[in-house]
């Protein structure tokens, strides 16, 4: 079977969702499936793309995305690049495309029309909502025309793509509202590969070394995006209100679009409690996430509705507890509650935060138990095998099956 996919970005990229679409790819052909991996080009010249064992086709944009509308245009342009590749490769049996940019989606579903073969979508975001949400641009009228566009385009890929994978039951409940049939939708979580992220005991972590740290205090980390979901504003507010505890100290390891701004906020606070790291390559992912007593998952009011923050497995994965500023009636907060592995808080509360945050440093029996926790919850339920099979047995029932 010769399956397609077309990713926003890939590695060695260092992107969110990245490691998922490479471990499909590798367990797609460990069984003996074809894979091409479409995708826009790395950014930096000096990057080394190695061989993976198949076929990466890059495709470049002359634009950069370093404010709104450049960014539209170059998903745009690279969705277009992305399109023709499709349209000329031969012998294809299925199109599995990715929801981000919405622009993927909807040109996959024309080639798979014009190449009469199934397309499966996996959703990820549902970025109409995310750009109500996280109001990508001050200007009520652009927000507004950018979400009716997005919405047009989303609806008429649900509809003429074969089938949707989407990552939590809120997301699969949007779409019943909206009309679709129960059968076209499955919910496969994200996962992370157990085998690839554990626990590493600090003696043996070189990230405390490279980034000159002591290895004898209290960590609370945020490992990831800085962007516009991210209200990590909060994580330095609870900072500056913990600044008289000289044992716990703050880490951002990452970096995004709103890296600039929080530089100046954490200057703004003159704290000497806080650090800001680089986004460190995928391959020192449990190294990443060993660092911190505490792994913070933060996200503003309402991004539920439209993202699910794969980190949290990563953090879970490593053994760290977990705090979670999620909307408290998201999937993500109930995993929490219910795996004893964290504390789940409203979304956008700095004192809710620090409050957290001081529970487990002051309980260190509770801390242990949420890393015992976190490892085995993740173990159990969200590892890479078990999520993997789930989503090539829906790939492989399309199989030759068309339109």
């Amino acid at each position: 079977m010769k399956i397609v996919i077309l990713r926003p970005s890939y590695k060695p990229e260092h992107s969110a969702g990245n490691h998922l679409a490479s471990d499909l790819a590798d367990d797609l052909i460990k069984i003996g499936h074809e894979v091409i991996v479409i995708v826009p080009s790395v950014l930096k010249k000096t990057i080394d793309i190695p061989d993976y064992g198949y076929q990466v086709k890059r495709v470049k944009s002359i634009f950069r995305k370093k404010n709104t509308i450049s960014r539209i245009l170059w998903y745009l342009s690279t969705s277009i690049k992305m399109f023709f590749k499709l349209i000329f490769m031969k012998n294809l049996d299925l199109i599995f495309t990715h929801s981000m940019p919405p622009t993927i989606g909807f040109l996959s579903v024309i080639a798979g029309k014009v190449k009469k073969v199934p397309v499966v979508y996996w959703e990820q975001d549902i970025v109409s909502e995310s750009i109500i949400s996280t109001k990508i641009t001050k200007n009520r009228v652009l927000t507004r025309l950018y979400y009716k566009i997005s919405l047009l385009i989303e609806r008429n890929t649900l509809k003429r793509c074969t089938h949707i994978i989407t990552i939590s039951e809120k997301f699969k409940n949007y779409h019943l509202n909206k009309g679709f049939d129960e059968k076209k939708i499955t919910v496969i979580h994200n996962w992370i590969d157990t085998n690839i992220v554990y626990p590493i005991d600090r003696v043996d972590n070189f990230l405390f070394e490279k980034f000159n740290l002591n290895r004898d205090i209290f960590y609370v980390t945020y490992c990831g995006n800085m962007g516009v979901p991210q209200n990590l504003e909060i994580m330095i507010d609870a900072a500056e209100k913990l600044i008289s505890i000289e044992n716990i100290h703050f880490i951002i390891i990452g970096n995004g679009s709103r890296e600039e701004e929080i530089m100046k906020y954490i200057k703004t606070k003159k704290i000497n409690n806080f650090s800001v790291f680089p986004l460190q390559p995928l391959e020192n992912s449990k190294e990443v996430y060993s660092i911190g007593d505490i792994g913070l998952v933060i996200a503003k009011s309402g991004t539920s509705n439209n993202g699910f923050p794969s980190k949290t497995w990563s953090i879970l994965a490593a053994g760290q507890s977990i705090i979670t500023c999620f909307d408290l009636d998201s999937e993500l907060s109930i995993y929490i509650q219910e795996s004893k592995s964290g504390i789940s808080i409203e979304p956008d509360s700095s004192e809710e935060l620090k409050n957290a945050i001081l529970e487990i440093y002051n309980d260190r029996d509770k801390l242990d138990l949420y890393r015992k926790n976190a490892r085995e919850f993740v173990q159990n339920f969200f590892s890479r095998k078990m999520m993997t099979n789930k989503l090539i047995a829906i790939l492989e029932k399309y199989k030759k099956r068309g339109l």
